[in-house]
C-alpha cells in the first residue's frame, strides 16, 4: 500500500499518486513554419537507382512546422488540427520539435514529467526520493479516450494491394499549399472519427509507413512515394490520416491516380485524446 497522497476522481478511479511522477503541461501554442524539406527523386523507374546521375532533387519544398520548449525531458504532444511528428532539434537547454502535414492554425499541447517549474504558488507532492512528482505549476494530462482508427479498406481487386482510400469511409483531400502555392501539392487520405463534444486533442501511438502513387497536379509529373499516419483532434473527434513521408526519396512513376498500398493490417496505433478546452492556450 502507497504511504503518501493519493487523490480520486469522481468515478473512484486514480488521478495521481505522489509516489508515481505524473505528466503535466509543459507549453501550448501554434505551430510556426520554420523550415521547408526538399526530396531526392529518381528521375525514372528504368534509371539504375545506384548511379548518382539517376536523381534529382527538389528543394525547399515540403512546409516543417515547429515549436520550441525548454527543459523537456520526455514531451509527449497533442495536437488540435492535423499533424505528424517528423523529428527534433536540440540546441543546449531547448528543443524544437518538427512537425510535417499541418495548417497554420494547428494548435501544440506538450506534456513531459512534472518537475520544478518555478512556480511559488498552488500544491506540490514529492515522492520517497524528495523529486516533485505533482505540481499545479502544470496542469495535469487527462487522457479522456483512446481512439482506434477506422479499418483499412479492402485492395481494389483480390491480385492487387491497391487502395484508392487508405481508410474505409475516409476519402482522398488535395493538401500542401496551406503555407505557399509555391510548396508540393499532395494527397492526404484522411478519416473523421466522432469521440465527445468540445475540442479535442490527440497524439497517435505510433505511425505506420506505406507506399503511395501521387496522382494528383504535381507539376512535373506522378510520384511513387512512402507515405506515413498522422491524426489530430478537432471539434468532436479526430481525424487520422496518411500523406507523404517527410523528406522522401520518390520515383517518377507513370499513373495519374491516386492509390495507397503496402498499408499494415495486421497492427494499428490508438489515437490518445484530451479535451483541448480543459488547459490554458496559449501557455508558457
Amino acid at each position: 500500500m502507497p504511504v503518501g497522497f493519493q487523490a480520486f476522481k469522481e468515478d473512484g478511479s486514480l488521478l495521481f499518486d505522489i509516489d508515481r511522477i505524473t505528466y503535466g503541461l509543459l507549453k501550448s501554442g501554434y505551430l510556426n513554419l520554420v523550415d521547408r524539406w526538399g526530396r531526392h527523386y529518381l528521375r525514372s523507374g528504368q534509371l539504375n537507382p545506384n548511379d548518382d546521375g539517376s536523381w534529382g532533387y527538389s528543394d525547399f519544398r515540403d512546409p516543417i512546422c515547429g515549436i520550441t520548449v525548454s527543459g523537456a525531458i520526455s514531451p509527449i504532444v497533442f495536437l488540435v488540427g492535423d499533424g505528424k511528428p517528423c523529428g527534433e532539434a536540440v540546441n543546449g537547454n531547448d528543443r524544437t520539435l518538427y512537425f510535417k502535414g499541418c495548417s497554420p492554425d494547428t494548435k501544440a499541447f506538450i506534456f513531459d514529467l512534472m518537475r520544478d517549474v518555478g512556480e511559488r504558488s498552488g500544491m506540490e507532492c514529492y515522492d520517497a526520493a524528495g523529486r516533485i512528482s505533482f505540481t499545479t505549476g502544470m496542469p495535469p494530462l487527462n487522457v479522456i479516450a483512446t481512439v482506434d482508427p477506422p479499418a483499412i479498406n479492402p485492395p481494389v481487386s483480390p491480385n492487387t494491394d491497391i487502395r484508392w482510400t487508405p481508410y474505409s469511409g475516409g476519402g482522398n483531400e488535395r493538401s500542401g499549399l496551406e503555407w505557399s502555392s509555391g510548396d508540393f501539392v499532395q494527397p492526404k487520405g484522411a478519416v473523421f472519427v466522432p469521440v465527445a463534444s468540445g475540442e479535442l486533442a490527440a497524439c497517435l501511438t505510433f505511425s505506420r509507413i506505406c507506399l503511395l502513387n501521387e496522382g494528383f497536379d504535381l507539376g512535373a509529373g506522378t510520384y511513387r512515394t512512402n507515405a506515413n499516419e498522422g491524426c489530430g483532434g478537432s471539434q468532436g473527434g479526430v481525424r487520422f490520416f496518411f500523406s507523404p513521408a517527410v523528406a522522401t526519396t520518390a520515383v517518377m512513376y507513370g499513373s495519374s491516380t491516386t492509390s495507397w498500398f503496402d498499408i499494415p493490417t495486421d497492427r494499428q496505433p490508438q489515437a490518445l485524446v484530451i479535451r483541448a478546452s480543459d488547459y490554458p492556450f496559449p501557455f508558457r
